[in-house]
Parts: C-alpha cells; structure tokens; sequence
C-alpha cells in the first residue's frame, strides 16, 4: 500500500553491483510468521529478481543459496535499530555479439527513433519527478485536514448535519493516502531500477555517438518497454493528485459550510438572548 518498509540503495564498482538494504527492527519484530519480512520480499520490492542475486551478507556471514531467500530475516544486533543486508547481483550479461548485425549500417532513421525515444523518456522522468515533490505537498495537506479539529466555538454551534458532512468528507483522506504513498515511492524507484541504468548506459555509449549497436531492434524494444511504464506512472500520478485536490476541495467546502451555519447560529443565539434581556 505504499508503506515504507526499509531504504535501499544500488551502489556499483566497476561491473559489479550490490543492493544495500536497511530495514527498521520494528519491521522486523511479530509474532505472526506469516506476515514475517524475508530477503525476497526486500527484492520484489526493488524490482530485483531472484535470478539477479549472487549472494548476500548478513552481518559477516554470507549466504548464497536461493531457497534461504524466503527465509524470515533475523533481528538486528541488540544494540542496533536497523538490520543491514548487502546483496551482490549478477554482473549484467553483455548480449552476445553478432558481427553481421554489428557490422550492419543502421539507417538515420532507426537512430533518430532511438534518441527521441530516450528523450521521451527523459521528460516523463522529469515529470514524474515534479509530480512526486507535489504529491509529497498534498500528503501534507491531506494530513493536515485530516487532523483539524473544531475550535470550542464551533462545538457549542455547529449543526449536526454539517459535522457529519464534514467527517464524511475527511474519511475519504483514508483511502486516499495510500495511494499517495505508493505513487511517491514508485517514482523515487524509478531511476534506479537496473533496466533503466542499463539504457541509460546504452545511450550514452551507442546511441548518442552513434557506435554501432547489435540488436537495436531489440533494444528499440525495450526502451518502448521502459517508455510506456514511464507513461503509465505518470497518469496514474496524475489520476491520484486529481482525486485528492477533489477530497481537500470537499473538505473545504464542508468545514466552510460548518463555519458559517456555527456562526448564524452563534448570532442567533446571541440576539434571542438580547431579546430576553429587553423583556426583563
């Protein structure tokens, strides 16, 4: 649901790569072994496939047998608050070379559907991006709504009708937050997926200065690939910040709505109570 469960991070040297993961005790700590949190979890939520993985150290014992990788983590060290995993992946396998299509003259056109295609994928990044810091602005808000309470005033006037109207309206901040958290997380995954890195290498060292390239129908394939996810996350960041401006407008309206019927119904109040004063 867009629960943040641990930080992650890639870090590379040379050809190798290791995916460091930091997992907070408390996620660590339940009775109930079903809902236990293993190393393959950790993985499927980091786009890494099993398949991917070399080997893996806890504290300084490694392991390298992939049964192990459904097996629940163990807490950290007493004296530490976060279990610290480091998971070696597989160097990336070079496609193997086919001299008759490397050596094979690709037509401008097809270099030109790359680059714009890269480039496509670049301004979705960018977007995502902006989406994502205005994303994490609305989950203040909605939180923020979510939490205001009437003010003593209020309480003594309000109408019960406009009180329920409101806590109607503020309900929906439920479903909505987590739809807001998975969105953020998603597009803070984004860049650091390796599919992405290894088109991004690809570019840089074919596509850009036009060396030649084995395969490019494949590879045109997979940016495709990576530019229709990019399209995806997109609408849906759209689709979501959509749905929330919609809930915080439903909870102005309301809480506004309750603010003034408090107020008429204050002065009211007020001027039947003066009325009773002149009579005495």
């Amino acid at each position: 649901m867009g629960e943040v469960i641990a930080e992650a991070w890639f870090e590379a040297e040379g050809e190798d790569s290791t995916l460091v993961l930091r997992v907070p005790r408390d996620r660590l700590q339940t009775a109930d072994m079903s809902r236990r949190l293993t190393l393959e979890h950790l993985l499927k939520a980091a786009a890494v496939s099993n398949d991917e993985v070399e080997s893996w150290r806890l504290a300084d014992v490694s392991h390298s047998d992939d049964s192990e990788l459904s097996h629940p983590l163990p807490p950290p060290p007493t004296d530490a608050t976060h279990l610290t995993v480091y998971v070696h992946l597989k160097p990336q396998a070079q496609a193997p070379a086919d001299d008759e299509s490397a050596e094979q003259e690709i037509p401008p056109e097809k270099w030109q559907a790359l680059e714009v295609c890269w480039k496509t994928i670049l301004g979705l990044e960018a977007s995502i991006d902006t989406s994502r810091l205005g994303m994490d602005g609305l989950r203040a808000e909605l939180e923020t709504a979510f939490k205001r309470s009437m003010t003593v005033e209020e309480k003594l006037n309000a109408l019960q009708g406009d009180v329920a109207q409101w806590n109607k309206a503020k309900s929906r901040v439920h479903h909505a937050l987590p739809k807001v958290r998975e969105f953020i997380h998603r597009a803070t995954w984004a860049l650091a997926v390796p599919e992405r890195k290894r088109m991004e290498d690809i570019y840089k060292s074919h596509i850009e200065p036009r060396n030649p390239l084995p395969q490019v129908d494949r590879v045109r394939e997979q940016l495709e690939h990576l530019q229709k996810d990019r399209q995806v996350l997109f609408a849906q960041g759209n689709a979501v910040y959509q749905e929330c401006r919609a809930i915080l407008a439903e909870i102005q309206r309301a809480v506004s709505m309750l603010q003034r019927n408090a107020a008429d119904n204050a002065r009211r109040k007020r001027d039947a109570k003066s009325q009773k004063g002149k009579h005495f």
